[in-house]
């Protein structure tokens, strides 16, 4: 057991280097221990190489604070929510604690990277739900609300932690009283309370005064950009939002008896027209309930999200948003429509993004009993066979078998989309199919009752043309042309004559001069205009390729 622990401590010291530990840990990330007792690293899971961040207590050099790391790692370890940090592992010895979470950097620096009006609204309703369910729900207070205590995700998405502090007041001895004064200036964000007597004072007033004032701090900081250097400096309301003002005043009250709670913020923010009542902000919590949403809801919000989803941040939309939206996609939540929020974003990523995240969804889809839901995949294949195109054996075997089975439904839209989406699927599948099964299903289309899809088929059977062997050239092409051309429908019969006309130099002089002008000269008579120019088109482009052939012709 003794060698075991010197182990794990020779590890931690060398930062993960030994296999004993479940996670490695890497480089540190810069501009944050300053503000922190810990430092932070970015790291990889041993067991699936998935990314996380990893928080490391220095025991020897920190050991003043040790209570406070460990107060931080079993409220961590202990209290789950989703506005809170993802604790996944974590060690403790005598040399080092560490705390693995998913992979975040620090708020302060996505906010020195980039300030977008949607994360910041979006970042405090996350960060007021936190605090109201560890005040309300747990009965705890966070302690130390700070910007150095929210982390964002890859999506830009703000998570809640710093629990160095979180305790209850109804403790003997809760930390916060015994410990603040070793962790931050109490000068600088204290509440007046404190300010006057001494932490000890909180224990005589409601639970939220604390996180509440701080929750106001942090509101300051945001809209003024700056840091609080002087606690009358929350006073100053020019860079406050009107919207947000009367409640920003209420957290900041003097008198904590008076002071709202982060709760009643959130509650009142949320009203019609509220501070948190943007398209952004309602975006985001319909997706996170979309599961239990009524159907006319669902329709409505997607409609509306194809419409807004360019205004929202990027990296949000695509590590946030496309997750939750394939979520509702697999699940049925966001019927057929949520496809196209989900291939408008898909077309920002790169390669290696969509073949993770989409591809599998694309094709899992095309199974779907849902009729909708495979008629969108067919009549929204633009928007992203060139991001599946090289994976031509999935394309092979496991899309086109779903897809003929649209040519025999019994609906003639899905009958004619499987025939349109097969001009953009047809470079990509094999030979085989192209030769065999496909032809086979749109010779049966070619005598289909719907006068649109015999069309539409002939004029698939012409774009294919040069994609067909030899052999299958000499066999289909005529025949098939021939019969468009005794077809009622008046587009059915140009179908096949421009099919002919575009199919001249796959036919030798022999099949051009018995077969093709044979075929055709009917339609020079034929009732209609367009049909008997098309004709003569047809049988002049023949005739020119014999009269250059009999000029080479031996006398």
């Amino acid at each position: 057991m003794d060698f075991l622990k010197s182990q794990v401590t020779r590890a931690v010291a060398a930062f993960g280097k030994d296999v004993s530990l479940p996670f490695s840990i890497g480089a540190q990330v810069d501009n944050f221990n300053s503000s922190s007792i810990w430092t932070l690293h970015d790291g990889k899971k041993k067991d699936d190489g998935s990314s996380v961040s990893v928080f490391v207590f220095d025991v020897e050099r920190n050991y003043d604070k040790i209570e406070l790391a460990r107060n931080a790692f079993k409220r961590a370890r202990t209290i789950r929510h989703p506005a809170l940090l993802t604790f996944i592992d974590g060690v403790e010895n005598e040399k080092n604690i560490i705390i693995v979470t998913e992979r975040v950097v620090p708020l302060t620096r996505q906010l020195a990277k980039e300030r977008d009006d949607n994360l910041i609204t979006w970042g405090l309703y996350k960060t007021a739900v936190a605090l109201k369910f560890l005040n309300s729900d747990c009965q705890l207070i966070h302690g130390s609300l700070r910007k150095s205590s929210i982390f964002c995700t890859q999506a830009g998405e703000w998570k809640l932690s710093g629990l160095e502090l979180c305790c209850s007041l109804k403790d003997n001895y809760p930390i916060i009283v015994s410990n603040s004064t070793n962790f931050y200036n109490p000068s600088k964000y204290s509440p007046p309370e404190v300010r006057r007597e001494s932490w000890g004072v909180l224990q005589k007033y409601p639970l939220h005064v604390l996180d509440a004032y701080d929750f106001g701090c942090l509101i300051y900081e945001l809209f003024n950009n700056t840091d609080i250097c002087d606690p009358s400096d929350v006073r100053n309301l020019s860079k406050i939002p009107e919207v947000v003002k009367p409640y920003y005043k209420t957290l900041l009250h003097e008198n904590p008896n008076y002071r709202s709670s982060v709760a009643q913020f959130l509650d009142g923010c949320m009203q019609k027209n509220g501070f948190f009542d943007t398209p952004f902000v309602k975006a985001c919590l319909f997706l996170e309930n979309i599961s239990v949403k009524e159907k006319t809801e669902k329709e409505q919000f997607i409609r509306n999200l194809s419409n807004s989803i360019d205004s929202f941040p990027t990296e949000f939309s695509k590590h946030k948003i496309l997750p939750e939206l394939i979520k509702a996609l697999e699940y049925g939540a966001g019927g057929s429509r949520v496809l196209l929020p989900i291939l408008k974003l898909g077309a920002s990523l790169s390669k290696e993004e969509y073949d993770k995240v989409i591809l599998g969804s694309i094709v899992k889809m095309y199974g779907s009993p849902d009729r909708q839901m495979r008629l969108m995949l067919l009549e929204n294949m633009d928007k992203y066979i060139d991001k599946i195109g090289e994976h031509t054996k999935i394309i092979n075997d496991k899309i086109f078998p779903q897809i003929v089975t649209g040519f025999n439904d019994t609906s003639s839209i899905i009958r004619e989309a499987t025939i349109k989406s097969i001009l953009l699927l047809g470079p990509k599948l094999s030979d085989r199919i192209i030769n065999n099964d496909l032809l086979r299903h749109l010779a049966k289309l070619q005598v289909d009752e719907e006068p649109g899809i015999r069309t539409n088929t002939t004029i698939l059977i012409g774009k294919l043309a040069k994609s067909l062997s030899p052999s299958t050239r000499k066999r289909i092409l005529i025949p098939a042309y021939a019969r468009s051309l005794k077809d009622p429908f008046v587009p059915a019969r140009n179908a096949g004559l421009l099919a002919f006309n575009a199919s001249i130099e796959l036919f030798d002089v022999d099949e051009m001069a018995t077969k093709v002008i044979p075929c055709v000269s009917p339609c020079l008579i034929d009732p209609d205009k367009t049909v008997r120019q098309n004709a003569f088109k047809t049988v002049a482009t023949c005739i020119k390729k014999l009269e250059q052939n009999s000029e080479q012709m031996v006398k």
